[in-house]
């Protein structure tokens, strides 16, 4: 299982092992549009065949689509366009935020709010 924070110039990418007990980031790609980020997306998703990616979807604080989350949709659209791997979309508020808190500089924050993500999500599938 794996994680993508999708930002207008980064790509935050965290990973977890196959048991899903340990999740690292993974990588920062640098956006540079188009069909170049989707190659260099699919060179670290090649690593994991088969994983499901949570993808950090931006809301408002009333729970509602922000125009930030209409443009992760369409981005994940065409990063993904071709690719099998299911998709699963996550609120992402403040995991920028959590990530700067826990000490990420502006190279690794992405990554680190990736790694957020995927912890977040799954903490909410665990059945105690």
């Amino acid at each position: 299982m794996g994680a993508l924070d999708l930002g207008e110039r980064r790509i935050g990418v965290a990973m977890t092992d196959a048991g899903g007990s340990f999740v690292t980031m993974r990588r920062v790609l640098s956006r540079v549009g188009g069909s170049d980020d989707s190659t260099a997306l699919g060179a670290v998703l090649d690593a994991y065949p088969g994983a499901t990616l949570v993808i950090g979807l931006p809301l408002n604080t009333d729970g509602s689509e922000s125009a930030q989350a209409a443009r992760n949709r369409r981005w994940a659209s065409q990063l993904l366009n071709g690719r099998r791997e299911p998709v699963i979309w996550r609120d992402e508020h403040l995991t920028t935020q959590a990530a700067r808190r826990d000490g990420a500089g502006d190279a690794d924050v992405d990554a680190r709010a990736a790694e957020i993500l995927l912890l977040d999500y799954l903490r909410s599938q665990t059945k105690c």
